[in-house]
């Protein structure tokens, strides 16, 4: 049996071990990712300068978190007395618009705390 051709070798070895390292980084990248949350706002109204501090700053943080891949925002559900929205896209911290309507009942978000193991309520008031 005639030795295999040494460029045909290092060809193979190369790739071989470009395929074993792709791989190794894909699942590392799977494996570290953070933890996801389901973020539940409650979108009653109440004072814009409560707003901004109860809701949308809290929101702000967990957002960079989700930017910087150490918490990933899941889904956003926004909830008022009449609806409960799923959002087709996370939002930005500017893009969460102004609380209004009536609060929606203790039911409906203990339901949705229930419903999603890992959810952050975030509602002005108590």
């Amino acid at each position: 049996m005639a030795p295999q051709n040494p460029t045909k070798r290092l060809i193979s070895t190369l790739g071989l071990g470009w395929l074993a390292f792709g791989g190794l980084g894909l699942g590392l990248r799977y494996a570290v990712q953070g933890p996801e949350v389901t973020v539940i706002i409650d979108q009653s109204y109440c004072p814009p300068t409560q707003w901004r501090t109860a809701v949308v700053q809290p929101y702000a943080e967990l957002h960079q978190k989700s930017q910087a891949n150490q918490r990933k925002i899941a889904r956003v559900i926004v909830v008022t007395d009449i609806d409960q929205t799923t959002l087709a896209t996370i939002p930005t911290p500017d893009e969460l618009g102004n609380p209004f309507g009536q609060a929606p009942s203790s039911d409906t978000l203990t339901e949705l705390q229930q419903q999603f193991s890992e959810a952050v309520v975030l509602k002005c008031g108590s």
